[in-house]
């Protein structure tokens, strides 16, 4: 703990570098989620995830052709 308060230059010198830290940790913490956004992607590329929502959409489609079908013959 200071034993006499600091001036108004060490006070704006304070604020000053934790301004420029806080900027610098933002960008970095910034750069590590866009990298790990393009990492998951590419994971997500990688299984086959862009035809998963297409073939989900077909099954539904499948599923729902039948019920159709079974209450117009059934019903």
């Amino acid at each position: 703990m200071a034993t006499t308060p600091p001036t108004k230059a060490q006070r704006d010198k304070n604020l000053d570098d934790l301004e420029r830290l806080v900027k610098d940790w933002g960008k970095k913490e910034q750069d590590r989620l866009e990298n790990e956004v393009k990492f998951m992607r590419s994971v997500l590329k990688g299984r086959g995830s862009n035809g998963v929502g297409t073939k989900n959409l077909a099954a539904a489609s499948v599923l729902l052709q039948n019920s159709i079908k079974y209450f117009v013959t059934f019903a």
